[in-house]
């Protein structure tokens, strides 16, 4: 198994934040460990190099005007270093043409391929439109297509229903937590993880009022980029705007968290909601599909509060099980089953 996994190239050139280089560190420590992997990854990424080193790492630098004409010119070169990688994998980047014996896309966001009633700036959704019509015109490249929730592999379309694999985000911190770490103490506090439009923090802060009437000490946390989030919000009375945090900092204030909020209006999985409602005492997450797909089998209660735009789901950490969550390792390992029987069927 080693001499294949060597011939693997992951493709995490243009994710350095959030659930892409959450996914990229899982998978290089796991290959670090059985026997390495190809990388292209982003120059931020770099330290990767000294803590992995049994994988090759290549550094994939490019400006904004390359990325719009060809995601994916360096691969010429590359040929000439790796051959033919038994399996080519790209996160999120368009395959523009096979370059490994299998080649497998992974749908990092569903917004380019779906749209429709998200809030967003007006940029922000010509560039999203532009990014879907290419991911969808190259899907045919493709041999696997996998996303992180059924929601959105049911979006990507009935005729590539035979390639699609469903692949969720790892859960390890999660389930360590509420196996190992139940008497953490709580403050009265509630958390909001992300800010962009999408997110809706306006009905976040209309869910943190709500909380509010029921417990006066009650303080609300913005972790996201501040210049996404309204002065009317970031300027109410016991809102403290924090700004970009690292993962640490982020998963320290969920445990520490009376209240999880998400407002969101879309996902690709269930990943932010999985860390909130696992760390959080109480949880008010929107009712979308993802979030239900975490909530299997999990008892909740379905409310609404004025003014918010759509229906939240209310969860409480006592109720919750682990059965839906996954750890990196076995999803690489479900991953790397796929590929085998992949290759089987080729022969």
């Amino acid at each position: 198994m080693k001499s294949s996994i060597n011939k693997f190239l992951f493709n995490f050139s243009v994710s350095y934040l959030g659930g892409g280089f959450k996914r990229l560190y899982a998978y290089a420590s796991w290959f670090n460990k059985n026997g390495g992997a190809y990388f292209l990854i982003h120059p931020s990424c770099r330290n990767l190099i000294r803590e992995f080193p049994k994988n090759k790492f290549f550094l994939i630098g490019q400006a904004k005007y390359q990325r719009v004409f060809d995601d994916c010119a360096y691969l010429d070169s590359l040929k000439y270093v790796i051959e033919v990688p038994d399996l080519y994998y790209s996160y999120g980047i368009p395959i523009y043409r096979p370059f490994g014996r299998i080649n497998w896309f992974h749908l990092s966001n569903v917004l380019p391929i779906y749209l429709r009633g998200v809030p967003l700036p007006l940029f922000d959704r010509l560039k999203l439109a532009y990014l879907g019509a290419r991911v969808k015109t190259n899907l045919i490249n493709a041999n696997v297509i996998s996303a992180e929730s059924q929601y959105s592999l049911g979006l990507i379309g009935s005729q590539h229903s035979d390639k699609l694999f469903l692949s969720v985000n790892g859960s390890d911190d999660e389930m360590s937590y509420f196996h190992h770490d139940k008497g953490h103490a709580k403050e009265s506090i509630a958390v909001v993880v992300g800010t962009y439009s999408y997110k809706r923090i306006t009905d976040s802060f209309l869910v943190f009022k709500a909380l509010k009437d029921l417990d006066n000490e009650l303080k609300l946390v913005i972790i996201g980029d501040k210049k996404n989030v309204s002065e009317s919000v970031s300027n109410g009375k016991d809102v403290l705007a924090l700004g970009l945090l690292p993962r640490e900092e982020v998963v320290e204030y969920l445990r520490r968290a009376k209240y999880y909020i998400s407002t969101t209006a879309i996902e690709n999985s269930y990943n932010s909601a999985s860390e909130g409602i696992f760390f959080a005492n109480e949880s008010y997450i929107s009712d979308i599909g993802p979030h239900r797909e975490l909530l299997g089998h999990i008892p909740f209660d379905q409310i609404s509060i004025p003014g918010v735009f759509r229906p939240l789901l209310h969860v409480k950490r006592e109720n919750l099980s682990t059965l839906n969550l996954k750890t990196w390792h076995q999803i690489i390992e479900e991953m790397i089953l796929h590929i085998i029987r992949k290759s089987s069927a080729r022969i």
